[in-house]
């Protein structure tokens, strides 16, 4: 958020992928009523196999049957 900030960026983060040679790391930011991004869903996926495309949606879809 800060790194956004400071680029004078205006967007939204919609998630983080953080690639390993054995793993993604997925970081979806959860927003609260307020606007505020102060909670956030991290999921590891093994790459071998894992779908990264699928992953994401499924991500997207937890978030909206959450009240946060």
């Amino acid at each position: 958020m800060r790194a956004m900030q400071s680029l004078n960026l205006n967007d939204t983060i919609e998630d983080i992928l953080i690639t390993l040679t054995k793993q993604y790391h997925l970081i979806r930011l959860l927003g609260n009523a307020d606007g505020s991004h102060n909670l956030f869903l991290y999921l590891a996926l093994d790459r071998t196999k894992a779908n990264l495309a699928l992953a994401r949606h499924h991500l997207k879809r937890i978030e909206s049957d959450l009240d946060v």
